[in-house]
């Protein structure tokens, strides 16, 4: 392949996006799956958490005058 892109052939330049086309593809997909990732994480935290928390205690009842 010719170094400069100026001066590729049609066959330099579609082989040159179909590489470009896939690694972006694959990027894609792995900032997918680490955004997944983090959210089931803290998910499941939160949800630790909310089943850790003490229970409220009921206020006293004021007997009414």
């Amino acid at each position: 392949m010719n170094p400069d892109p100026a001066n590729w052939t049609d066959a330099e330049r579609t082989a040159f996006y179909a590489r470009r086309e896939s690694r972006n593809r694959a990027l894609g997909i792995l900032l997918f799956v680490l955004v997944a990732l983090f959210f089931g994480i803290t998910v499941v935290r939160m949800t630790d958490q909310i089943n850790a928390a003490p229970k409220p205690v009921a206020a006293p009842t004021v007997p009414a005058q």
